[in-house]
C-alpha cells in the first residue's frame, strides 16, 4: 500500500498527532472505538481522549509513517516515533506498527505494537 494513498481518516490521525490537535485526533474514532496500547485496552471516546492526552500529547509524540500494508480488514501502518517520553532502553529509531480497522471513515479499532 502506498503511503500517499492512505484512507483519509488515517491521514487525519497522523496530521492531528503531529500538529498537535487533540480534538481532531479523538474525532478520528467512532463512539465505541477500542484502542490497545502498552497492553491496556481503552473503550470509547472518553477513554481514548484520556489515553491520548496522557500518553500521546503530554509526551509530544510525533509520528512519521514509513510503510503501510493491508492485512485482512486491517491497515498496518509502521511509524517512526519521536517525542519527550522516556526513551531509556528503547530502540533508536523506535518503530511501532499501528493496526487500524476503519468503518464509515472512522477508526473502530486501533492496536499499537
Amino acid at each position: 500500500m502506498d503511503l500517499n494513498h492512505l484512507p483519509s481518516v488515517i491521514a487525519k490521525y497522523i496530521t492531528a498527532s503531529n500538529k498537535p490537535d487533540p480534538v481532531v485526533f479523538v474525532d478520528c474514532f467512532s463512539e465505541n472505538a477500542v484502542v490497545m496500547d502498552e497492553g491496556k485496552k481503552r473503550n470509547g471516546k472518553q477513554a481514548i481522549r484520556k489515553w491520548s492526552d496522557q500518553n500521546h500529547f503530554a509526551a509530544n509524540v510525533t509520528l512519521e509513517p514509513t510503510k503501510a500494508k493491508k492485512i485482512g480488514d486491517e491497515i498496518v501502518l509502521t511509524c517512526k516515533l519521536d517525542g519527550t517520553y522516556d526513551k531509556t532502553g528503547l530502540p533508536d529509531p523506535l518503530l511501532l506498527d499501528y493496526h487500524f480497522v476503519i468503518v464509515d471513515d472512522k477508526i473502530i479499532r486501533l492496536s499499537i505494537f
